[in-house]
């Protein structure tokens, strides 16, 4: 379709290229987050979004791409993976590369892993839901903070890069995501398998990144001893999983890579230097004319030591030594005190502050014979070292195979890892409406908590209907204090559920989650400068993406509708906003709100239910219990959280009078009169004066007679009616 926008990402390190299909902006920016791109290319036709994407993404280049680089055809051609059900989608891609060719030949891939993502098998989790919960980066972007620094136990680069993908892109279908937690479990359950694979893991280095090397030939002898001993670890690692008796352990299919390892040990020396022109990379026995090449070096060298014995002996100079350069060759150094004694036969090269250098015929010759069996050494040993580059290369496809495999058992190993260490358990996911939380706890705020602070909290929406009439709700307004917990408890359910549908887990003693679609979040409040958007208009704009994407199987998380404004409007707002989401959307939803009047609605609707983060008044003092309780909140205990923030006493004194005024409905002491009533709402833009007043004013109703006016009224009537 023509409204589509297709998107690609392409990873220069592993020759990645992910490519995707998105209906609108939303989805479009929803990836620009989860790709994290450095760089990021709009087409022409897609100029006027690259402001958009700037603020997005502000650490990164955005560029629009002035004419196309060249024709994809060529490009398409270095895709691999499996088929793409759309063509334009693989075309975009093989577009991205060609500019990838174009700007970096170096460094582009010879062949890139092409992988389509469809969207519709996710949990989407738009731009603003992976800020407000800080999924990848936090508030301030950084990466310490944020969830997947705190749940991340993979050993390896490429288990990393997974569990990030899992973590943005969690599963909607209920057997695959079962299937990632039997594997979670498989290593739960065996911890002396947990142990022995995380060990193993830990050996294996970024074999994506090898593989790329290889194929541009840029690895270096280091790569491939890198490449030998991560490829060592595979049959121990199968061995372990095939010594377990369990089907799960039996899924794991990890490719060995046989031949590439036997080939590595065959060819490789033990500890090679850092360059191929350091020479001694190849092991000995690999080649027989490399061999002789290296016998001959080693020869000469002897024969230098015996040629500097022998002129030592005829000469009667200690001190003779024979030394190279690479700027000279081969001399012979005599102390200053001893060049008076050289033979004149010898020939004077360099003299240097506290000795002389010569060089003599027969150095000259065996120098000669030296450099010919060292230069076809090296030459010998670039040769078979570009062959064996190139060899290797033929296996790559095998060893991404095997590296795929690794970064499934380090994911599951990994999160296996977290539910051991901090308590977490497996989740009941079905295709249900219901949202079951026993217990449950933030996973990153839990860890930056002194040991056993951390109050969990129960959650239960169920959305399926009729479930109202059972008691149990769809929709919570959650009130209480100001830094009472009501934000970390609405995004640890958020949270709780993205993490079981990715497979994992969760912070809870028991969670039921039936399947999101999506979450949809608005959270926090911030003017956006360089849209030219206050704080109130970013809000509503938020509000009203919520209101448009949600669906019944959506799970939506409200933090405090119509701050922005005056209170009635944003009462209004805040009021509307709940029952649309009640009677429309219906779907199961947390809804946080300092506007006490809103909790009637739960006496109203039996869909909706109130909440409280309890709080309580110690000898003046303000203490939060962090529980969520039944019922709605009794008092906000604004001036008390004043007096926790640092105002000054008498600024809390004089508050605590007001307060108390003006909930008696008295005008407060000191202020002349009663407050004026709230002045109607006043329009954006300024209203023009109706045409019908203009009339009316040049009317001479005198004048007019009765069927005049009743003519004149079914005038105005037909052209004002609408």
């Amino acid at each position: 379709p023509a409204h589509q926008l297709r998107q690609c990402a392409v990873d220069m390190s592993t020759g990645e290229v992910f490519a995707c299909e998105v209906g609108d902006l939303d989805g479009a920016l929803a990836e620009l987050v989860r790709w994290d791109p450095r760089e990021v290319l709009l087409g022409a036709a897609a100029a006027s979004l690259e402001e958009t994407f700037r603020a997005v993404r502000p650490r990164a280049v955005v560029r629009v791409e002035s004419a196309p680089i060249a024709e994809p055809e060529e490009a398409l051609a270095l895709l691999e993976g499996e088929p793409c059900p759309s063509l334009p989608a693989r075309l975009a891609a093989a577009r991205v590369l060609a500019f990838v060719r174009y700007s970096e030949p170096k460094r582009a891939p010879k062949l890139a892993r092409f992988t389509y993502q469809e969207p519709r098998g996710t949990l989407i989790l738009d731009e603003a839901a992976q800020r407000h919960l800080e999924l990848v980066r936090t508030f301030d972007g950084e990466r310490k903070g944020a969830l997947l620094a705190h749940i991340d136990e993979t050993k390896t680069a490429v288990g990393a890069r997974l569990l990030r993908r899992r973590l943005l892109s969690p599963l909607v279908d209920v057997a695959a995501i079962r299937r990632r937690l039997d594997e979670v479990e498989l290593f739960v359950v065996n911890p002396g398998l947990r142990a022995e694979l995380r060990t193993r893991l830990g050996r294996v280095a970024d074999l994506e990144r090898l593989c790329m090397r290889l194929r541009q030939g840029r690895a270096m002898p280091r790569d491939l001893s890198l490449l030998r001993s991560s490829l060592s670890e595979l049959p121990p690692i199968a061995a372990a999983l095939a010594s377990v008796k369990d089907a799960v352990a039996q899924a794991f299919v990890l490719p060995t890579v046989d031949a590439a390892r036997e080939l590595l040990g065959r060819a490789l020396a033990d500890d090679p230097p850092l360059k191929i022109s350091d020479g001694g990379v190849l092991r000995v026995g690999y080649d027989a004319q490399l061999d002789e090449s290296r016998t001959l070096t080693t020869d000469g060298q002897r024969l230098l030591t015996e040629l500097e014995s022998r002129l030592k002996e005829e000469s009667g100079v200690p001190t003779i030594k024979v030394r190279y350069t690479r700027v000279f060759g081969w001399y012979l150094e005599v102390t200053r005190s001893h060049a008076a004694r050289v033979p004149q036969s010898w020939r004077r090269k360099q003299t240097v502050a506290n000795a002389e250098r010569f060089t003599c015929e027969e150095l000259d010759v065996l120098a000669e014979k030296l450099g010919r069996s060292e230069d076809a050494a090296s030459v010998r040993e670039a040769e078979l070292y570009a062959a064996l580059v190139e060899q290797l290369a033929a296996y790559v496809p095998d060893v991404l195979a095997a590296s795929a495999a690794l970064a499934h058992c380090d994911v599951a190993a990994g999160l296996a890892e977290l539910a051991h260490r901090f308590d977490f358990a497996r989740p009941l996911v079905d295709d249900s409406s219901v949202l079951d939380i026993e217990d449950g706890r933030h996973p990153v705020v839990e860890r930056m908590t002194e040991l056993g602070r951390f109050v969990p909290n129960d959650c239960l929406l169920d959305a399926t209907e009729g479930a109202e009439s059972e008691g149990r709700a769809r929709l919570w307004l959650v009130t209480g204090p100001n830094m009472a917990g009501k934000s970390t408890f609405m995004r640890q359910v958020a949270l709780v559920v993205i993490l079981a549908q990715m497979g994992s887990f969760v912070p809870c003693r028991r969670a039921r989650i039936g399947v999101v679609d999506r979450i949809l979040t608005r959270v926090g409040a911030s003017d956006n400068l360089a849209k030219g958007e206050s704080t109130f208009m970013v809000e509503m704009k938020e509000t009203a993406h919520v209101l448009k994407k949600g669906t019944p199987r959506s799970l939506v998380v409200l933090d405090e509708i119509g701050r922005g404004t005056s209170t009635y409007d944003g009462l209004a707002i805040a009021w509307a906003v709940t029952e649309y989401l009640d009677d429309v959307v219906r779907c199961r939803a947390l809804f946080a709100t300092h506007y006490h009047e809103l909790t009637s609605l739960a006496k109203e609707r039996p869909s909706v239910e109130n909440r409280s983060v309890s709080a309580r008044e110690h000898k003046g003092d303000l203490v939060f219990l962090h529980r969520v309780e039944r019922g709605a909140a009794s008092r906000s205990y604004g001036v008390a959280c004043g007096k926790l923030a640092g105002l000054p006493e008498l600024v809390l004194t004089r508050a605590r009078v007001l307060l108390e005024t003006l909930e008696q409905g008295r005008p407060p002491p000191g202020a002349r009169g009663r407050a004026p009533a709230p002045e109607p709402q006043l329009s954006l833009f300024g209203a023009g004066p109706h045409p019908l007043v203009g009339a009316l004013k040049t009317l001479e109703i005198d004048r007019l007679t009765p069927l005049e006016a009743l003519s004149l009224l079914a005038q105005w009537k037909k052209e004002h009616a609408s």
